[in-house]
């Protein structure tokens, strides 16, 4: 990545494959109005000799309309169906995890937010300070209190879970120290020989890379599939629509079976999502600790240094039927810039992000037709995105890597997002007055469907009829004057402009009301 030129001239650029939106399926095309009218039609024509009786109050309106009742009632019933065996249409979370489960497409779990901490002393302890692991703080997020939990920090400050955080002797600060929010929940079973012997981990969210297994001590390894008929230490996991985690142990030919009357050990962590990304140095914390040799315990202070960040709630029903029909397309592999976006588009770490938008750029070059330019923007927070870190460009590539063809060569780079603060003035007639906040409520509503980040991609101009649209359908409004404005004085007003590896976002949104 580092011997990647910065200026490139793109030949072509990934562009997403644009499918029509089908919101509802009407299977069966029957309601009670037009079965009631169809009944009376058939009755008229079929017994016209024998019944004339089509007044609203007989007794056979009655009976028909009960008839048009039960039927339309089916008819509601089936078209239900019809629509929740289709990823366009389906309404229901568990019945989209069924379907991701028929394509082998796993939606992502939550990941815990991370933050960097020190665990500071008063005075210098002529011996080491021994503070077990994790270490539980109690933390209010807003109207909730969440657990984060203290591990000490390897180089890339990922968190070493089987280590205790060490305060030198001699020393009073380490500084690498990673909180991860959420908290450890364990399982210990038997192993009964049965084929596929499943535990359901019932503690949910499970937060994503978060299962250690071991059996009578032995670690075990994590694999999505038994697909090389091996009888290894392996076990797969499994996740509901609610982030339950099962796992799952093999039959002795696709993965071992841990043995009858063998101890199992499950260790994982429950948590994880946006609430864990909390304020930079607004976290302190003061524990004792006691120290063999001492007569008195020693005071320890925790901080916050860093904001907590890369927290994420988990695939919704939405996020899957974005993700799971370009997964299928892709099939696992590199070969066309759409393949590489969706690969990349999809890439998550359990401690240093994920990915949020990228988009692939293959340069206007002949003696360059084998490089691929990947730019890259990490998920931080709900539609927001920043510059992704070092090691999960690192990652990224080494899983690019394994899915690339042999002649492809990858430059990882960082994308550019275009901040814009947006000004809307609405104009109304002066009745509306009294109903403002419910207007500014609708109106906000619909400015944020505009700019998520499922809607915006890379290269991609922001223009003000195009917003005034998306406020169309709010019919007390006369009219919209809206204004953008960035951070290049050239680029703003009614329309703001991008280049192939910059994204627009929303910074500050400002709603004004003027009445005529």
């Amino acid at each position: 990545m580092t011997n990647c030129p910065f200026d490139i001239t793109p030949y072509t650029q990934s562009q997403n494959i644009e499918t029509p939106n089908i919101f509802n399926l009407n299977y069966t095309n029957q309601e009670f109005w037009s079965l009631k009218s169809r009944l009376v039609d058939f009755i008229k024509q079929e017994y016209s000799t024998e019944f004339s009786d089509f007044v609203e109050s007989s007794l056979a309106i009655m009976l028909i309309e009960n008839w048009a009742f039960l039927a339309d009632t089916l008819s509601f019933k089936m078209d239900q169906i019809a629509n929740e065996v289709f990823v366009d249409t389906v309404t229901e979370i568990e019945n989209m995890f069924r379907l991701a489960k028929l394509v082998g497409f796993q939606p992502q779990p939550p990941i815990a937010a991370k933050s960097l901490w020190t665990a500071s002393l008063n005075n210098q302890i002529l011996t080491d300070i021994v503070i077990p692991t994790p270490f539980d703080l109690s933390v209010n997020a807003g109207n909730q209190s969440i657990t984060i939990e203290l591990f000490p920090a390897d180089a890339d400050n990922n968190p070493i879970l089987d280590q205790d955080i060490i305060i030198p002797a001699g020393n009073i600060v380490n500084a690498s120290v990673v909180g991860l929010e959420g908290k450890t929940r364990s399982v210990e079973t038997s192993g009964t020989g049965a084929v596929a012997q499943t535990i359901n981990l019932s503690q949910s969210p499970v937060i994503f890379d978060s299962i250690r297994v071991s059996v009578d001590g032995v670690k075990w390894t994590r694999v999505d599939f038994f697909t090389d008929s091996q009888p290894r230490r392996e076990y797969r996991v499994e996740f509901d629509s609610n982030y339950n985690a099962y796992v799952i142990f093999g039959n002795n030919r696709a993965g071992l079976i841990p043995s009858k009357g063998s101890k199992i050990l499950v260790l994982y962590r429950q948590g994880g999502g946006n609430i864990g990304n909390i304020v930079s140095g607004t976290i302190t914390s003061q524990t004792i600790i006691n120290v063999p040799g001492l007569n008195y315990g020693v005071p320890v202070g925790f901080r916050n240094y860093t904001k907590g960040q890369f927290g994420y709630d988990g695939d919704t029903i939405e996020d899957i039927r974005a993700k799971m029909p370009a997964w299928a397309r892709a099939q696992n592999r590199c070969v066309t810039g759409l393949d590489y976006k969706t690969i990349t588009d999809q890439f998550a770490t359990p401690y240093q992000g994920q990915i949020g938008k990228s988009t692939v750029v293959l340069r206007n070059h002949g003696c360059s037709g084998n490089i691929v330019d990947i730019y890259v923007l990490a998920l931080n927070g709900p539609d927001k995105l920043t510059l992704a870190g070092e090691e999960l460009k690192v990652q990224l590539e080494e899983n690019l890597n394994n899915l690339k063809m042999l002649t492809d060569h990858i430059c990882i780079r960082n994308g550019n997002v275009v901040l814009v603060d947006v000004s809307v003035d609405v104009i109304l007639d002066r009745f509306y007055r009294k109903f403002e906040e419910e207007l500014r409520i609708q109106i906000e509503r619909r400015i944020n469907s505009f700019f998520s980040l499922q809607k915006w991609d890379y290269n991609q101009n922001l223009r003000d009829n195009d917003l005034i649209k998306a406020l169309s359908d709010i019919k007390e409004v006369k009219n919209y004057e809206i204004t953008f404005v960035t951070n290049d004085s050239n680029n703003g007003g009614s329309n703001v402009t991008t280049r192939f590896y910059e994204i627009i976002r929303p910074d500050v949104i400002n709603i004004a009301f003027t009445y005529e």
